[in-house]
C-alpha cells in the first residue's frame, strides 16, 4: 500500500484544491496562500440564522478561488477536494456550534443527480467534516422531488418555492428528540438550508443548526 500511495503522489503529486500549486506537504490541506486568503470569514459574520434552524455557520465567502473550487468540487469530478474543505468547516463548527448538536447529517442530493455525478458533494462535505470532529455524519434525508437548480434561480422567492416538499425524513424515529447539525457546500438565500430543516423539525428533531462550506457575498448585508 504504501509503495501504491508513493506511486499515486509521484504520478498525480498533491494541489492546492484551491489555486492548483504543487503542495510541498502531504495530507489535504491548501497552501499557505490560500490558507490564508481573504475569502475565508473570520469572526462571526459568517453567523446567520434561519426560521427552520437556530444557526448557520459557514467558512468562507463564495467568491473568487474558493468559488472556482467549488465549483470543480461540484461539477468536474473532485469528491477529495472534501478532504480539505472538512477541517476547515469543522473548525469554524467548534468555535460557532459547540456542543449544539447530537447528530450530523447533509442536504442530499436526487438520485437522479447522483447517478449522474457519481457522489453527493454535500455527503462528501460532512463525512469529512465529521471526521473532522470525531463524529460520524448519517443520512437522515432523503430528496424525492424534482426541481430545477437553484443555481438557476436569483429571486429569493422562486428558489423558495422550487425546494417546497422535495425532501423527506425516510426514518422518523432517528430524528426524533435529536438536536442536528446539518451540512451543505453553499448557503445563497438559505431556501434549500430552510427547507431540510423544516423537513427535520416536522419529523421531529428538537434542534437544527446548520454549516456550510461558504455563503454568497451577498448574504453579508442579510446577516
Amino acid at each position: 500500500m504504501a509503495f501504491l500511495q508513493a506511486l499515486a503522489d509521484l504520478l498525480f503529486p498533491p494541489r492546492c484544491p484551491f489555486c492548483g500549486k504543487l503542495l510541498e506537504h502531504k495530507g489535504p490541506w491548501p497552501c499557505q496562500k490560500c490558507a490564508n486568503a481573504d475569502f475565508w470569514i473570520t469572526g462571526p459574520q459568517g453567523l446567520s440564522s434561519g426560521e427552520h434552524y437556530l444557526r448557520c455557520t459557514s467558512a468562507g465567502w463564495y467568491q473568487e478561488k474558493l468559488r472556482d473550487s467549488v465549483l470543480k468540487f461540484k461539477f468536474s469530478n473532485h469528491p477529495e477536494y472534501a478532504e480539505t474543505y472538512g477541517p476547515i468547516l469543522a473548525r469554524r463548527i467548534e468555535t460557532y456550534l459547540p456542543g449544539s448538536y447530537d447528530c450530523i447529517t447533509w442536504m442530499p442530493v436526487s438520485p437522479e443527480t447522483w447517478k449522474k455525478r457519481g457522489y453527493d458533494q454535500a455527503q462528501c462535505l460532512a463525512q469529512e467534516t465529521a471526521k473532522a470532529l470525531g463524529w460520524e455524519a448519517v443520512p437522515l434525508l432523503a430528496k424525492t422531488g424534482k426541481n430545477v437548480a437553484q443555481s438557476s434561480l436569483k429571486d429569493g422567492r422562486l428558489r423558495k418555492g422550487n425546494v417546497e416538499g422535495v425532501y423527506e425524513v425516510p426514518d422518523p424515529s432517528k430524528v426524533q428528540g435529536q438536536r442536528i447539525l446539518l451540512i451543505d457546500d453553499i448557503l445563497t438565500t438559505g431556501s434549500t438550508l430552510e427547507e431540510g430543516a423544516k423537513t427535520l423539525r416536522t419529523a421531529g428533531a428538537a434542534q437544527v443548526v446548520a454549516a456550510t462550506l461558504c455563503r454568497t457575498p451577498a448574504q453579508r448585508d442579510r446577516s
